[in-house]
């Protein structure tokens, strides 16, 4: 079996908790086919950057940059008013830099 996942695509915004985690939002393209056009969309999916990354990733990161992500997928359960949700966080495992320069650049 193998969790793995890989995304692509512009980081849309970098946050760092209490706990000294990076969460970064991939802003990542997806197509949707109707009838007659095709509806271009941008899903937004947070990502969680594992501690050993950390220290690398947060001084070279910026918004806008585009990243390649291996990832893998860890189920959670939240507690919402006395009922239990499950989630699934995105934790990467490794980052690459496919562009670094924004659209200001």
């Amino acid at each position: 079996m193998l969790n793995q996942c890989i995304l692509v695509g512009k980081v849309n915004k970098i946050a760092v908790t209490n706990d000294d985690e990076i969460i970064i939002t991939l802003g990542i393209k997806r197509n949707i086919r109707s009838e007659d056009e095709l509806i271009e969309n941008i899903d937004y999916i947070d990502v969680k950057l594992l501690k050993e990354i950390n220290a690398t990733i947060i001084d070279y990161i910026k918004e806008n940059a585009t990243v390649g992500i291996k990832a893998r997928i860890k189920p959670i359960e939240i507690d919402v008013d006395g009922s239990c949700i499950r989630v699934a966080e995105i934790i990467a495992e490794k980052i690459t830099f496919i562009n670094t320069k924004t659209d200001d650049e």
